[in-house]
């Protein structure tokens, strides 16, 4: 291989760093384990947490933790942690670099150079954030895959059969669905369709809800959701759902959910399966436009694809089976198998030879403003050019014609989605040809769209009596809705504060007076037993012990603050039991 490039699968709940090594494809462990949570936050002293660590505190500190941050890429929104706010791409370039730098652990050698997967459906508002991420967290980003895509890539890897999959991806917080064709070593991917915000967080939401409803009808009162009752719900009813999976029904417990009552109830299979099938018809609806867009029918199709954690649930095959008449298969780990996937086409744009050719399409359709009829009116509107699930490269140009005599000038804009009128589409780009000839109206324009497999599009607009032109290349990924230097020096100062030990959030109150000899002590146990307690809390321990640890490191960095060292005492005597039970 000439160069090292790895693969990345940024995910909605979990994420994963894959790398083909000796002709394999290895999925590097993080922290210990193949699949790292998306979750990003602050412990009490204001020390940057991922993964793991992270999602340990979310259900004791909410405010300083947050997840699914992946549904808020390209959005032009801010998340407040601590005294600080972040945009969607910073949060996600401090999950990318985790990556980055556990990868380096494992490899013992630099990375610099990534493929990262999206969702197939993503807007390039969308796609450029991911970009950006990697970009903010030291990464050049060499390509952006479509995530059924490098699934089917994935599955290909030691194949030779000719056959059609559906690869039907239902994540944490995205959906996606891809037809795509194997044969004689090309993956060739027809159609894709999804939803960008569908996934298992909204069945979550759905259980929340419901929970709630019950919790009236129990006590006759409502349950407030402050961040911290939410949180506490959410994680509960994310294991219910699980259990749910292999079980009819299960008992949800919680003391003291809002301070005063208990929470228990019964869930069972039949009614969480009444609760998601609205959310699972939607999915089915995409799958059917796939295959229309595809031109297929489920006969067409061999094997149906199983990709992300939500797959697990039993409807999802169920509904699967009835619909297509084929049992949906989970050829590799569901969780795993993106990451795996972007690994083989990195190891391919690195330099080395594989035996699959990916024919990757654009998953919206590009097209140009003109003058035409709607609905018995004329008005602008969107001329399509290049249509979605055109394969990649694409080559394609269209004729149009002035409206006024001797117009010496044309607009072109360039838009990309499937509405009809300018407006319900994104404007990817737009220029001015000057110079025409001074001749009457109708004279031929002809504009050429050519689009690379980068989401690179090189737009020319031609004068067909005179050749006179003009080329722009426009970058579909978009363009930055953040400053990148303010967004890196935000990102820069965090980590560099976590690097000192110092808090880029410094406590209410702190003096600048030292500490006493005996008060040395104190504070001197308190930093010993918070890395005791950081690594248990990288370990499998409950929600439960999770939360008294956080609370704990909570009390005591305010305690420090306050130099109240009697309390500090105290804390210290309570933590250390803890951990010392938690450690046997």
């Amino acid at each position: 291989m000439n160069e090292w490039i790895v693969g990345i699968d940024l995910g909605t709940t979990n994420s994963e760093l894959a790398v083909v090594l000796d002709g394999e494809v290895k999925v590097l462990p993080v922290h210990g384990n193949p699949i790292m949570p998306s979750c990003v936050g602050f412990d009490p002293a204001g020390k940057l947490l991922v993964g793991q660590v992270a999602k340990n505190q979310w259900v004791a500190a909410p405010e300083s933790t947050v997840i699914s941050i992946k549904r808020k890429m390209g959005e032009n929104v801010r998340i407040d942690l601590g005294d600080r706010s972040f945009s969607p791409e910073e949060i996600s370039s401090f999950i990318l670099r985790e990556l980055k730098q556990e990868g380096e652990k494992q490899l013992g050698k630099p990375i610099s150079k990534a493929v990262i997967t999206v969702p197939a459906y993503f807007n390039e508002t969308q796609r450029k954030a991911t970009q950006t991420a990697g970009m903010l967290a030291g990464l050049e980003v060499v390509r952006i895959l479509n995530e059924p895509t490098a699934a089917a890539l994935a599955y290909d890897a030691d194949k030779t059969e000719n056959q059609t999959l559906l690869v039907y991806d239902l994540g944490g917080g995205t959906f996606d669905v891809s037809v795509v064709v194997v044969e004689s070593g090309v993956v060739e991917v027809k159609a894709s369709h999804g939803d960008t915000h569908l996934g298992g967080d909204d069945f979550d939401q759905l259980l929340i809800d419901h929970t709630v409803s019950e919790f009236r009808k129990i006590h006759n009162r409502e349950l407030v959701l402050s961040p911290q009752v939410h949180h506490r719900l959410k994680t509960i009813l994310e294991r219910a759902k699980c259990r749910l999976s292999d079980e009819p029904y299960v008992i949800v417990r919680e003391e003291y959910i809002d301070g005063k009552n208990h929470l228990e109830m019964e869930i069972t299979r039949e009614a969480y399966e009444r609760m998601i099938t609205p959310l699972l018809e939607k999915t089915l609806g995409c799958v059917h436009q796939a295959l229309n867009d595809a031109k297929f029918t489920p006969r067409d199709i061999h094997k149906v694809m199983l990709v992300g954690g939500a797959t697990r649930t039993p409807l999802v095959h169920q509904l699967l089976q009835e619909r297509l008449r084929l049992e949906p298969r989970f050829e590799i780990h569901p969780d795993l198998v993106v990451a795996m996937g972007a690994a083989i086409q990195a190891s391919v744009l690195g330099g080395e030879k594989r035996h699959s050719i990916l024919v990757d399409i654009t998953p919206h359709t590009l097209s140009t403003a003109a003058l035409g009829a709607y609905y018995g009116w004329e008005r602008m509107i969107c001329v399509p050019i290049i249509p979605r699930n055109t394969a990649l490269p694409v080559n394609k140009a269209e004729i149009f014609y002035t409206l006024f005599d001797n117009q010496k000038r044309v607009q072109v804009q360039v838009y990309q989605g499937e509405g009809p009128l300018p407006e319900d589409n994104f404007l990817v780009g737009e220029f001015m040809v000057d110079g025409l000839s001074e001749v009457p109206s109708g004279n031929p324009v002809v504009l050429h769209l050519e689009l690379d497999l980068n989401g690179m599009l090189k737009t020319t607009a031609t004068e067909k009596n005179t050749g006179l032109s003009k080329s722009v290349a426009m970058d579909l990924r978009g363009k930055n809705i953040i400053n990148f230097e303010e967004a890196r020096k935000n990102v820069d100062d965090v980590l560099h504060a976590s690097l000192s030990n110092s808090s880029p959030f410094p406590p209410k109150g702190e003096r600048d007076e030292e500490p006493d000899g005996s008060s040395q002590e104190l504070v001197s146990a308190a930093k010993d037993l918070r890395k005791r307690a950081e690594i248990l809390l990288t370990k499998n321990i409950s929600s439960e012990d999770a939360q008294e640890i956080n609370h704990s490191l909570h009390q005591s960095v305010q305690a420090i603050a306050e130099r109240n060292w009697a309390e500090l005492g105290k804390i210290n005597n309570s933590l250390s039991d803890l951990l010392f039970y938690l450690e046997d």
